[in-house]
């Protein structure tokens, strides 16, 4: 099982644009930790089970095949508030992810803390290089 924090686990170009992402946000003062990148079939199948079969909370309606973390085009992470995780939505820590999002916006990432109409996520950043999951699934690929 693969649920990995590696960059270098990315397609290029989504990788090209998470290190320029993490960058631009180290020169506003916000340190990011990046919690997850490629995941496998496995691991999102478990991350699926979470809350469903298993115990915990739903985390993700993407099933194995049907996330972007599956074809290395997404990766989440956590803005550090003195070397603490903050993973609160309200307040000063609502803010603080609104900057991160419209960072991670700014380089030409998708940010999932704007969806609206499934399940939003505060901490998930794709590129997808304008395909769908349809298309991966079909055999298409990012061009680099």
């Amino acid at each position: 099982m693969i649920n990995s924090r590696s960059l270098s686990d990315l397609h290029p170009l989504c990788k090209a644009k998470a290190e320029t992402f993490l960058n631009l946000s180290k020169e506003n003062g916000i340190d990011i930790l990046v919690t997850s990148t490629y995941r496998d079939n496995e691991a999102q199948a478990a991350l699926y089970a979470q809350g469903r079969t298993k115990p915990g909370q739903i985390v993700t309606n993407a099933r194995p095949g049907q996330s972007w973390h599956n074809w290395r085009c997404a990766f989440d992470v956590v803005p550090l508030r003195y070397g603490k995780p903050v993973w609160g939505t309200a307040g000063k820590d609502g803010e603080l992810w609104r900057q991160v999002g419209e960072l991670g916006e700014s380089v030409g990432l998708e940010w999932a803390g704007r969806w609206t109409g499934k399940l939003r996520e505060m901490a998930h950043f794709q590129y997808t290089g304008g395909l769908t999951l349809a298309d991966f699934q079909a055999g298409k690929i990012l061009e680099t």
